[in-house]
């Protein structure tokens, strides 16, 4: 068996979007749960992204001179993010995702990065088991939340723009300790649906849809109140959000405005550890 990691680049999207695609929904049926990534278009959307953002680094796991698997290390901001993590169900169990979440940690520390994070699927015990083993520590747990639309159109909330930014990274570092505006620009130019709270003309909420966006609030009820109006005009496996447990309440909180349950998420970092504070969503990556 020769496994070799190459750097992975736009030519090979369709493949890689299909193990994505493949990768998780073993996994999801296997324990019963909805899939994230229902059909190969999904991954794709992804996997499209990952690849050729310029923030993100990736490799492609290739053994014999098949492409097996892949993983992404996005560095936009102060905090750094992995995944996807893919590889093929056909030849999982081989060293292949050891291999792979050993390049992130080498390329973090190649890069100088401090602090690296994930979410960790928590029903797959053997994902836990290997991250801890290579070093990333247990941090929260989270749940995947379907957000209920609210009943009615609030007038103080629009469509995040450019001009945003300053705006995002003020309320990033109240949310997380760190400003998250490097993201939020890719966001905004790959054009991922996100949205403004204002009270008073004043912006107290931010938002970006899908599981690779994420919020900042001022308060819990301005962070969930701007995930139900987002919720009027984007389809439900959009309109999804992680809910932080550490937030003590925001779960109780979320559930009482008519939010849904979904599964269970693992937060794990490796290296510094600064611990979010404030109303937040964060992204399945960091």
């Amino acid at each position: 068996m020769a496994l070799e990691l190459v750097p992975a680049i736009a030519e090979f999207i369709p493949r890689l979007s299909v193990i994505c695609h493949e990768a998780f929904s073993a996994l999801h049926d296997r324990c019963g749960v909805e899939r994230d990534i229902p059909a190969p278009e999904v991954g794709e959307m992804i996997i499209g992204q990952t690849v050729q953002r310029p923030d993100y680094t990736g490799v492609m796991a290739v053994l014999d001179g098949e492409i097996i698997g892949s993983n992404f290390l996005t560095f936009a901001d102060e905090v750094a993010g992995v995944g996807p993590i893919t590889v093929d169900p056909k030849v999982q169990s081989k060293g292949i995702g050891r291999a792979l979440m050993q390049w992130v940690i080498d390329e973090a520390r190649r890069r100088e990065i401090r602090q690296v994070r994930l979410f960790q699927e928590a029903l797959n015990i053997t994902s836990l088991s290997l991250y801890t083993a290579l070093g990333f520590d247990w941090r929260d747990s989270a749940v995947l939340m379907q957000a209920a639309p609210a009943a009615e159109e609030d007038p103080e909330v629009r469509p995040i723009t450019g001009d945003d930014l300053p705006v995002i990274a003020e309320l990033s570092r109240l949310a997380y300790g760190f400003s998250r505006a490097g993201d939020a620009a890719q966001l905004i130019e790959f054009q991922v649906p996100g949205f403004l709270k204002l009270r008073g003309g004043k912006p107290v909420a931010y938002l970006f849809a899908t599981l690779f966006g994420h919020a900042g609030a001022e308060t819990d009820e301005d962070l969930l109140g701007l995930a139900s109006q987002a919720a009027r005009h984007l389809p439900p496996p959009v309109a999804k959000y992680i809910c932080p447990m550490a937030r003590t309440g925001l779960f109780r909180k979320a559930m009482a405005a008519g939010h849904r349950t979904g599964k269970v998420l693992s937060y794990m970092s490796f290296g510094d550890y600064t611990p979010p504070t404030g109303a937040h969503f964060p992204s399945i990556q960091c």
